[in-house]
């Protein structure tokens, strides 16, 4: 982890205690834990744009919760600029918000149904004490609203979030996310429940906001192909923790460990004349309650061997800041295991 990054995550974990029925217990019999997120560490410059992929029930949700502070975390902490944010947050509440913003997947779930877009919009710039008074405060909301292919500002001002489409809401969350200035932005699935025709103009406005501000950008997404799109870095998750990280390309053309080889495997390429042989994965993700002690991913692993049963792997530093967490790294990338790895 660089010292100098603008966003430090260290050693993150979310654990949330698993009611599982049991009344009485056997002495020294552990509670069972759903560990969520389980130690997640990385580092993000400014202006950086990270990726972090996965399957539903990775953990990448509770990730982006924890880095804006809506759920505490079991243990670990979230740095920026040097500075925790649970002391930011306690200090000055108000300050935090301003500086650390999130999308979230489902733009319907984002208002005040009861509200009008006018007065959901003033509600932020009049807290933080943007614009000297209404009048101005409004005029700012119909010029964004105007930049951002809301038109005419005016009638959008007037309704309600109802009467409004996911892409429309999508790009007012954006919007009003502007407004603030923020360093460090969470974009968590921001186009997964929108019309394929307006998902590059909400992600040309994210990258957009990200680029203007020159502000760090998490843009956590089950869709590998959009996410090498954007991403400077990809980080890939499986039951709460970080199993490879890299540059985008380098994870993307040169995947090491058995997990991120197998979800490339079977998403659709950029490259319309790239072949693949896709890499089946058995079964269903384990429980993360009280997972281990080895490797997570052995028990769907096609090249687990004993070993990786016994013992959580230590990662292993490919060069050029990508590192892969398995103890079968080597053996990948020789390909002898996987016929399928073209970069061999």
């Amino acid at each position: 982890m660089e010292n100098n990054a603008y966003v430090e995550i260290r050693g993150l974990q979310k654990f949330y205690p698993h009611k599982d029925g049991k009344i009485f217990r056997k002495p020294g019999e552990e509670k069972p834990l759903v560990k969520a997120v389980d130690g997640v560490s990385l580092s993000i410059q400014r202006g950086e744009i990270l990726g972090v992929i996965g399957e539903s029930g990775c953990g990448k949700s509770t990730l982006g919760r924890l880095l804006v502070r809506l759920e505490d975390p079991t243990s670990g902490d979230v740095l920026i600029d040097g500075v925790s944010t649970a002391q930011m947050l306690k200090k000055d509440p108000k300050h935090f918000r301003r500086q650390v913003q999130i999308v979230f997947q489902n733009p319907f779930d984002t208002f005040t149904p009861r509200d009008t877009i006018q007065k959901i919009l003033l509600r932020p710039l009049k807290h933080h004490n943007i614009g000297k008074d209404t009048e101005e405060r409004l005029e700012i909301i119909r010029k964004a609203l105007e930049a951002g292919g809301l038109r005419p500002a005016e009638d959008i001002m007037s309704r309600y979030p109802h009467e409004l489409s996911g892409g429309q809401l999508q790009r007012i969350s954006i919007i009003r996310a502007m407004f603030l200035n923020p360093g460090f932005i969470i974009a968590d699935e921001p186009v997964s429940m929108l019309d394929v025709s307006v998902r590059a103009e909400i992600i040309n406005m994210l990258l957009d906001l990200a680029r203007n501000h020159n502000a760090a950008l998490v843009f956590i997404s089950h869709d590998i192909a959009l996410t090498r799109y954007i991403s400077d870095n990809i980080a890939v998750m499986y039951l709460g923790r970080i199993v490879e990280y890299g540059s985008a390309d380098e994870v993307i053309r040169n995947p090491q460990h058995p997990y991120t080889r197998a979800l490339i495997s079977n998403c659709a390429s950029v490259d319309p004349f790239e072949t693949r042989e896709e890499i089946n994965i058995e079964g269903e993700p384990p429980t993360p309650i009280n997972p281990g002690p080895g490797c997570y991913f052995a028990p769907r692993c096609y090249m687990a061997t004993e070993e990786c049963f016994q013992k959580y792997p230590e990662p292993v530093d490919l060069g050029n800041g990508h590192y892969a967490v398995c103890s079968k790294v080597n053996c990948a990338a020789c390909g002898k295991c996987n016929p399928s790895n073209s970069n061999a």
